[in-house]
């Protein structure tokens, strides 16, 4: 009787045949497979046991906390890779794992959420225009993974450019805007740097599983995610520059602003202290006898507050 196919494997294919072949039964004692798990569902641990894979491998692949690394086994290696969340109402930087277990010439991978670069080829696969062999699908998904995140790595410059233009919001508008996607960067970066850590281990010893032209091919994407890692890293650096001229704008208007309260201030002081003087109601002060003593006295705050102006112009205080 066939075994078919538990609720746990996504999808499985069978590449020992061109173009592959999507399998649902018999998945035990196979060779040259694929097998797409739900990590997080029951049964995975017994089924992978029955499959012949040993427990610290299936500890490893089932752990729910990972980062990515590259770890060879005595057959075949495994590689835990992040990939950016494009779910609907998700942050793309909140990267999702894929744990990717080569084991006695058979792939499995491992997902808890669906993950874009997984489905691309997925969908390929159903069209017959997918990966020929297990060699090509190990490349051909970093490749896509690689595509993503340079995807969103676009989308983040053109936020940057637009957070550069002075004439496009407020100063603190820009600034809330410029710390959230500076924290979105430093999540990129979290896992961006140890997945080329993680590729160039796994490209260093890919020659035992790979052939020559998927080597040269897995060198190239490991130079994708390098390039892809210095454009994070100077985009970084720009963030900073763009806080300092921010910070800066706000220092100079806060500058301007307390200049012009100074020269306000100075000159209104010799007339306040006029009028505290005049505004003493005791005996003798000059002027109550005479009708016309208000005016005089305004028209006399006006020329002093004239001849101030024209001083602190001639000073150069502006």
């Amino acid at each position: 009787m066939s075994q078919q196919r538990p609720e746990f494997i996504i999808d499985s294919w069978d590449f020992s045949q061109h173009p592959a072949l999507s399998i649902s039964s018999e998945l035990h004692d196979r060779q040259q497979c694929w097998y797409h798990i739900q990590r997080d569902l029951p049964g995975i641990a017994d089924w992978l046991t029955a499959s012949g894979i040993p427990d610290p491998l299936i500890d490893a692949v089932l752990e729910e906390d990972t980062r990515p690394r590259f770890e060879r086994t005595n057959e075949g290696f495994l590689l835990i890779l992040r990939g950016v969340n494009l779910a609907e109402g998700e942050r793309p930087e909140d990267m999702l794992s894929l744990r990717v277990l080569f084991y006695k010439g058979n792939i499995y991978s491992f997902r808890k959420r669906p993950i874009r670069s997984v489905g691309v080829i997925r969908e390929r696969l159903q069209k017959q225009d997918g990966p020929e062999s297990l060699q090509d699908f190990l490349v051909m998904l970093i490749e896509e993974m690689n595509n993503r995140l340079e995807e969103l790595l676009d989308q983040i410059e053109v936020q940057m450019e637009q957070l550069e233009d002075d004439a496009i919001g407020t100063t603190s508008e820009r600034q809330r805007k410029l710390t959230e996607l500076h924290r979105r960067m430093l999540r990129l970066t979290r896992f961006v740097r140890p997945q080329l850590t993680a590729i160039e281990r796994f490209g260093s010893e890919a020659h035992k599983w790979l052939d020559a032209e998927n080597v040269q091919w897995l060198v190239n994407e490991r130079d994708a995610i390098q390039r892809e890692l210095e454009s994070l890293e100077m985009l970084l650096e720009q963030v900073w520059m763009l806080r300092e001229h921010l910070q800066q704008e706000v220092a100079e208007k806060m500058n301007r602003n307390t200049y012009w309260l100074s020269v306000i201030a100075g000159v209104f002081l010799p007339i306040s202290f006029l009028t505290g003087v005049f505004g003493i109601n005791i005996g003798g002060m000059p002027g109550v006898e005479n009708a016309d003593a208000f005016w005089i006295f305004c028209g006399a705050l006006a020329i002093i507050a004239v001849v101030e102006f024209l001083l602190l112009r001639r000073l150069r205080f502006w």
